[in-house]
Order: structure tokens, then C-alpha cells, then sequence
């Protein structure tokens, strides 16, 4: 389980900049801890950032800064299972209630705010895919450079797209085991949702659909196997066991 307390107020579900927050993680003892967090729109694949006490708890705590502002999601990870809920949440302006107040759309994800605040007029604006944000244990991910992305980044990108859902159809360009391989380093140490996990067998099955195409290096389906199982045990959900089974069967027999 995760729990996101809001310190400064601790009756309230919004969050205002200049506002402490505390995440509470509670599960199994000695599991490994790590969060994906998605912020306007940009997606992080954190790595293991700690690991539960012989209590199973951890907890961190923080202040959410002018940066912050805007939409949040995190997606906690404990041991290999998905924590519940998956939080989502949104880092306000804190606007005072008379005065100015001027919201602006920028396109996409990007949106500024005007108003009066007891230090005066301030406009907040959502950070850029260009410009850094801060993770909720602290890291610091780096802003989008397309001009410098690498053939490599690109297609994480477009993977990453695929098993969240926001981009579907259109030729996989990884056939075979590439496929597996490619989504297991997209995600690093991260669960899946229900819904992210039959993304994957989707895109698993696609890999295999064309075994001509699939290049001799590819076709030993070790990592796919590998993925496959661990996303078996990762699930408590029959109905999804039984679907990861028959992705199984269907690749052991192409």
C-alpha cells in the first residue's frame, strides 16, 4: 500500500506549493522500493531507491516547490508488485481567493497561471519536456533534447508509449525477442497495471506474429520467457495468469 499525506494540512486531499508532503509505503519486509512518476505528461522509470525495514514500512517526506506545479502520477513498485493505489495528484498555485486570477492553455501538457499570492502577482507555468523536473525521492530527471536522442532512446520512447497505451497500431519495429529485451530495459525495476500488462502481451504477440521476419538472433525468446514469467508472478490476478499462459504457449510455439 502508498499513502501520500499531505504534512502541512493533514485533512486535505490538494496540494498547494510551499506544502510538505509524506509518502508511506507499507508491504513486505526487505523488498526493494521503486517509483515511476509521471509529471505533465513526461514519464520517469525510476530505479531501486530503497528498500522496506523489518517492518516492511518506508517513508520519505519533502516540500513541493514552484517547479512542482502541475499533474502528477506515481506508480510505486514493491518487490515486483505494483503498490495500490496508484496516486494521482495535482500541485496547485496558492492563489489567493480574491484578485487576479488568469489561466492560460499553452498546448499539450504546458499551462501557465496568473494570480495574487500573499508574496504577490506570481504566474506559475507547467515545466516544458525540455526542462528538468524533480522526482518524489529526489533525483533530478534531465529535460528531452530531441535533437541529441539516440536511435536507442526513440524507441524506448515509442515502447514506452505502447505499453502505457497512448500510441497503438503501426508495424513493431523489434521483432522476436528484441521486443522483450527493449521493454525490459524501459522499465527497469517498475510493475505494470492490469491494463499496461495486456498492453504487453499484445505487443509480445505481435513480436512473434511474423516468424519470418524475426531475425535469427531474435528468435530464441529467453528474455520474452523471462519477462512473461515475471509478470506471472507479479500478477494476482487469475484472469491475467491465464492470458500471460497462453502468450507463453504462443511463443514457445512459433
Amino acid at each position: 500500500m502508498v499513502r501520500l499525506i499531505n504534512a502541512s494540512c493533514p485533512a486535505g486531499t490538494e496540494f498547494q506549493i510551499g506544502e510538505h508532503f509524506e509518502i508511506v509505503i507499507t508491504g513486505a519486509a526487505g523488498q526493494p522500493v521503486s517509483v515511476r512518476t509521471t509529471m505533465n505528461g513526461r514519464t520517469d522509470w525510476g530505479s531501486v531507491i530503497a528498500r522496506t525495514d523489518i517492518s516492511g514500512r518506508w517513508s520519505t517526506t519533502g516540500e513541493f516547490t514552484k517547479s512542482d506545479y502541475g499533474d502528477w502520477i506515481e506508480a510505486w513498485t514493491v518487490g515486483d508488485k505494483l503498490a495500490s493505489p496508484v496516486v494521482a495528484f495535482s500541485v496547485n498555485a496558492p492563489c489567493l481567493k480574491e484578485g487576479l486570477h488568469l489561466m492560460e492553455a499553452m498546448g499539450g501538457f504546458v499551462r501557465a497561471e496568473t494570480c495574487e499570492t500573499t508574496e504577490g502577482r506570481q504566474t506559475f507555468a507547467t515545466p516544458s519536456d525540455t526542462e528538468p523536473f524533480r522526482t518524489p525521492d529526489g533525483r533530478v530527471v534531465p529535460g528531452r533534447a530531441r535533437s541529441n536522442m539516440t536511435a536507442e532512446q526513440y524507441h524506448m520512447e515509442i515502447m514506452q508509449s505502447r505499453i502505457t497505451g497512448s500510441l497503438s497500431g503501426g508495424r513493431l519495429r523489434q521483432p522476436g525477442d528484441e521486443a522483450a529485451a527493449l521493454i525490459t530495459k524501459t522499465i527497469g525495476a517498475n510493475a505494470f497495471t492490469y491494463d499496461e500488462t495486456r498492453n504487453v502481451l499484445s505487443i509480445i504477440r505481435a513480436a512473434f506474429e511474423e516468424p519470418d521476419r524475426v531475425p535469427q538472433e531474435a528468435k530464441d525468446p529467453s528474455a520474452t520467457l523471462l519477462l512473461l514469467r515475471n509478470l506471472a508472478n507479479a500478477t494476482e490476478q487469475e484472469s491475467l495468469r491465464k492470458q500471460i499462459a497462453q502468450t507463453i504457449a504462443y511463443v514457445q510455439a512459433q
